[in-house]
């Protein structure tokens, strides 16, 4: 039996409506999400609902053990396309038909939300009634309202299509989000483990989560979340530090955690690292961008106890303009000479199969990692991992391809000639399968539902590999993040000749349209 702190406990049969809130991974990855804390606080707050948990790979809440057929509505957060198949093992666990056409009237309505659904839920339509566009707190209490005036609410989904941010196949949809960050839901009383069970301790440990930020418009033309959160929308300080106060009082957490789209982006990061530490906070932090990091910050993450950093210088110069994220060589060496003099470990990332590399890029990223290795004190202070890069929806990358045989011959290449101990690749084939995921139609539904009950062959994935030209009618066409496809079309051919654009926070504005969008 796990024990939970900040648990809410209602009576489900003197409420209105139960919602059963839905992780399709692992506890500890649902516990780091603030996203999942947001939703089950949001709910909670409604006097006539009660929110409960399901994290995978069950199929009945951790509040009351009840299946997800004796919910109202039973959500799912996408975060990540592998998670598919997780999402009808746990509707299967918890006694319903995987197939929206399949379930009878009286079951549940099925939804989603999360980047996954904002960005192309086509894979997932056969499954799920109806999707989530945006931010969850924005959207929901709308979509409340519409549930309480239906009947039968799976058997009238058109009249949802009234409520901004709703998706349902078919029809268009503008994402909605948080226009300003003081309307953004700050959950207090998070639920957190007392246990010593790595299975189950959150991914950031025992931390009360602490949002800074949304969005980010730095432009790197491979992020699917920096084109679909613009703007970068900022928390006031002082309403950190008092959140941060009230959250401690509510969980008696010291360690705060920091959240953000580009958390070392935040105006005012080293005051409020300065002011948390006098408050005899502890901080952790994801990963840093490289242009952002002062000295002063990471004196401040060092004095709260932190010992590792992730950076990510992605790869070499002549790609990184290629991606627009066009920090030099020089800014990478500079920023871990610091950390290292300050006793930091430092995390790597970086990607293979980008746009227009060639083996010549492969051997100069190896000669990088080489000279970035040479410079730590100790063979345990850098950890290096390559990842395959996997073309997203709504990005300006979305009319590159993913080339299995190339990623395949240059990791096999990469692991030959890195002899870090802390080198670690993803496996090509997973990529290939998220890749799929990502890009692809409806016509997935065989292949995710089968995949959720036994391992489907490689050959069988291949099969359904998309492959898009400049002609093509993508499957998320009436999906409107904002950004104008003119603007992302003009970005991937300046990417093809290597050209950046400049971020639009100092150099001005693109007219990209997702600033435009929030005005209109």
């Amino acid at each position: 039996m796990l024990l939970e702190h900040n648990v809410v406990v209602k009576d489900p049969l003197r409420i209105g409506l139960r919602f059963a809130s839905c992780y399709p991974n692992l506890y500890r990855s649902a516990m780091s999400s603030l996203g999942f804390h947001i939703i089950y606080d949001f709910l909670n707050h409604q006097e006539d609902v009660y929110c409960e948990r399901v994290v995978y790979p069950y199929g009945k809440s951790l509040e009351t053990g009840s299946p997800l057929k004796d919910f109202d509505v039973v959500g799912f957060s996408l975060q990540y396309e592998q998670d598919y198949p997780h999402v009808l093992k746990m509707l299967r666990e918890g006694g319903l038909n995987v197939r929206k056409d399949d379930r009878e009237a009286d079951d549940p309505l099925v939804i989603a939300g999360g980047p996954c659904a904002s960005s192309n839920p086509l894979p997932m339509t056969p499954f799920v009634d109806l999707f989530l566009v945006g931010d969850g707190e924005t959207i929901l209490p709308k979509f409340l309202d519409k549930l309480n005036e239906l009947d039968n609410p799976s058997r009238e989904l058109d009249a949802f299509l009234e409520v901004e941010g709703l998706f349902i196949p078919g029809n268009k949809v503008k994402l909605v989000q948080v226009d300003d960050m003081n309307d953004a839901w700050r959950p207090i009383k998070q639920v957190y483990p007392e246990t010593d069970d790595k299975e189950f301790i959150p991914a950031f440990g025992r931390s009360f989560l602490l949002e800074v930020s949304r969005g980010c418009a730095r432009g790197c033309r491979f992020c699917m979340a920096g084109c679909l959160y613009r703007p970068r929308r900022e928390a006031n300080i002082k309403t950190l530090i008092r959140t941060a106060e009230e959250g401690r009082k509510a969980t008696g957490l010291d360690k705060i955690a920091l959240i953000g789209g580009a958390v070392s982006d935040y105006s005012q990061i080293e005051e409020l690292c300065s002011e948390l530490l006098q408050r005899d906070f502890q901080i952790t932090t994801p990963s840093l961008r490289v242009e952002s990091v002062s000295r002063d910050l990471l004196e401040s993450l060092k004095e709260s106890g932190l010992k590792t950093i992730t950076i990510a210088p992605e790869s070499t110069w002549r790609l990184r303009k290629v991606v627009n994220k066009p920090i030099t060589d020089e800014d990478i060496q500079r920023t871990m000479k610091t950390a290292f003099d300050m006793g930091f470990n430092v995390k790597l990332y970086f990607l293979i199969g980008l746009p227009t590399e060639t083996d010549d890029d492969i051997n100069d990223m190896l000669n990088l990692v080489r000279d970035l290795e040479a410079m730590a004190p100790h063979p345990n202070s850098v950890r290096v991992s390559i990842n395959p890069f996997i073309p997203k929806p709504h990005t300006p990358f979305q009319w590159a391809d993913f080339s299995l045989q190339d990623v395949k011959s240059k990791t096999k290449y990469l692991k030959k000639k890195l002899k870090n101990r802390h080198f670690k690749v993803e496996n090509p084939n997973k990529s290939l399968i998220q890749y799929i995921l990502s890009m692809g139609n409806s016509n997935l539904s065989d292949v995710i539902e089968e995949s959720s009950q036994k391992k489907i062959s490689l050959g069988r994935w291949k099969k359904l590999t998309p492959h898009w030209t400049m002609e093509s009618e993508f499957p998320w066409k009436n999906i409107d993040v904002g950004v104008t496809d003119e603007f992302l079309l003009n970005e991937y051919e300046k990417a093809l000749h290597g050209d950046t654009t400049p971020w639009c926070e100092t150099f001005g504005c693109y007219q990209c349209g997702a600033c435009q969008q929030i005005r209109s």
